[in-house]
């Protein structure tokens, strides 16, 4: 997934800025700031994962990727994001149960069949990708 993907409001648009130049830290600071103030960001969420996913803070991206899929649960990225970060945990079973989760909350999006179908296999079979 790439960051300039992403929709993003002008809020987040530093944070994205640090995520690209590799600037993991100072993105986490400045998106712990934004989600003081307000919580609700789901994108905010997405990125503050993305970063403590990158710096190695497996649970803690778990968390936020999980308080994405409750904020805006259509936000593909989020679920394929948060089934890849369990596997690298070694929770195979919960990694299963979330994208399975994904597929029953957006039965019609494509995409997120896709993960059911070959996320969980492609990891097992070739590893970390992300």
């Amino acid at each position: 997934m790439e960051l300039e993907s992403i929709n993003l409001d002008g809020q987040l648009s530093p944070a994205n800025e640090f995520l690209i130049s590799q600037e993991n830290d100072k993105a986490i600071k400045f998106l712990n700031n934004i989600l003081d103030d307000d919580p609700t960001i789901d994108n905010a969420w997405l990125l503050l994962g993305i970063a403590k996913r990158r710096i190695g803070e497996f649970r803690d991206a778990v968390e936020c990727f999980k308080s994405v899929t409750e904020l805006n649960p259509s936000l593909e990225e989020a679920w394929g994001l948060y089934t890849v970060t369990i596997l690298d945990i070694g929770n195979n079973s919960a990694a299963e149960a979330v994208i399975e989760k994904a597929c029953e909350l957006n039965p019609t999006n494509e995409k997120i069949r896709f993960y059911k179908e070959n996320l969980i296999r492609i990891y097992k079979k070739f590893g970390p990708f992300f």
